[in-house]
């Protein structure tokens, strides 16, 4: 939580003190690393356009602002899904504010997200499967690294977090990370 301090200077809290509070939040709650800076990115587009505007207290912002800020994402050919998660971003970025007490409405309560059709995953073929590993067959690292992703379906991030201490028999230990749990794969 913020202290008394901060609270009571809510009204003169700029734009760029605001987006750094938030980062911090999200990373102190152990948000996913691509899920701080994916956040991160979309409210700083929000911001430069608001800023555009001429607003630099995070108390002028209001629902029209956000409106014509997504408005302009679809002139500029964003897809609906990619709007969708901006206006994620944007949402939980007021609610923090408004939960702090830094904002005393929250103009983006009302945002509503543009309907769009979710696909399933694409599975790679066998030819595209075969493609992939034939062309690092050449690099035993990036051919290791193949592998374990077709084979076993971890994250990038566990991935890169593994060590020869994770190879236990015939299981792969992934270690707690990011709001995932600890699990075992067999190998």
């Amino acid at each position: 939580m913020l202290s008394a301090k901060k609270t009571t200077n809510y009204m003169a809290l700029d734009i760029t003190q605001a987006k750094q509070q938030f980062t911090n939040h999200l990373a102190s709650k152990k948000r996913a690393r691509a899920t701080i800076v994916a956040y991160g990115k979309d409210i700083d587009q929000m911001l430069q356009f608001i800023h555009n505007s001429g607003i630099e207290a995070i108390t002028g912002i209001t629902k029209d602002h956000l409106e014509a800020f997504l408005k302009k994402l679809k002139s500029d050919n964003y897809t609906p899904k990619s709007i969708s998660r901006k206006i994620n971003s944007i949402k939980t970025f007021f609610r923090f504010l408004k939960g702090e007490t830094l904002i005393t409405e929250n103009p983006a309560e009302k945002l509503e997200h543009p309907k769009f059709e979710s696909k399933p995953p694409r599975i790679l073929s066998k030819m595209e499967y075969r493609a992939l590993r034939d062309a690092c067959r050449g690099d035993i690292r990036m051919y290791a690294i193949v592998e374990l992703f077709l084979q076993t379906g971890i994250r990038i991030g566990e991935l890169a977090d593994l060590n020869v201490e994770n190879v236990k028999d015939t299981e792969l230990f992934i270690k707690s990370q990011e709001g995932h749990d600890e699990r075992s794969v067999p190998l």
